[in-house]
């Protein structure tokens, strides 16, 4: 018999409880769990790589943010009244996330200053060793409504 007398072997394969995978015997088969393995790969290293910050993100998506929420129209909270509860922690991370420079799976840590003012915001991200600093002046419109002005300061508030 010559080789171009043989038949092919089946990419897929009947193994046992009637599961049905790519045959190791086939070059083909090999070339596809090849192929699954190295998308799988590609794939981790994607998700791993959106779950961390660098300084650069960081810094970018900080100024973004402030140059996005200076001038913008806000809820009313009062920013260095710590036992309220409302602050504009949430507001500064969802401008973050609308910025180009933010990470697909994690979100930056953002905390309210506790230092000489507490109407500034720390922000941090996983990842990264930087820190930096959101100032925030408030003033009040009316109606519930007030006007925010940002400053970014490098480093920790």
């Amino acid at each position: 018999m010559t080789t171009s007398d043989r038949e092919p072997e089946p990419v897929f394969r009947v193994g046992y409880g009637r599961r049905v995978g790519y045959s190791p015997k086939s070059p083909l088969g090999i070339g596809l769990t090849l192929l699954g393995l190295a998308a799988i790969g590609v794939g981790m290293y994607v998700v791993n790589d959106q779950s961390n910050w660098s300084s650069g993100e960081l810094r970018d998506a900080t100024h973004q943010a402030a140059h996005d929420l200076d001038g913008s129209t806000q809820p009313n909270f009062d920013p260095s009244d710590r036992y309220s509860g409302l602050d504009y922690r949430q507001t500064i991370v969802d401008a973050m996330k609308n910025t180009g420079a933010a990470q697909w799976f994690a979100d930056p840590l953002v905390r309210r200053g506790e230092g000489k003012d507490p109407s500034a915001y720390e922000i941090t991200g996983p990842g990264t060793d930087a820190a930096f600093c959101m100032h925030l002046t408030v003033t009040p419109l009316g109606n519930g409504q007030a006007v925010l002005k940002t400053h970014v300061t490098d480093g920790t508030c």
